[in-house]
């Protein structure tokens, strides 16, 4: 992480910076990878591989 503003709370916050981090990381144990599904919503098909037409 090499930016100005994460260097300013690194310097100014490091609790704060802890307790994001911390929060980051555990939902990140719990959740379902997006890139999983990615592919798979956006090119319009349903779980099954069929083309579904989008409701409006």
């Amino acid at each position: 992480m090499q930016t100005d503003g994460f260097d300013y709370l690194q310097q100014s916050c490091p609790s704060l910076l802890t307790e994001l981090l911390e929060y980051v990381a555990k939902i990140g144990e719990h959740s379902v990878s997006p890139c999983l599904y990615s592919t798979e919503v956006l090119d319009g098909g349903d779980a099954n591989g069929r083309r579904v037409k989008p409701r409006i």
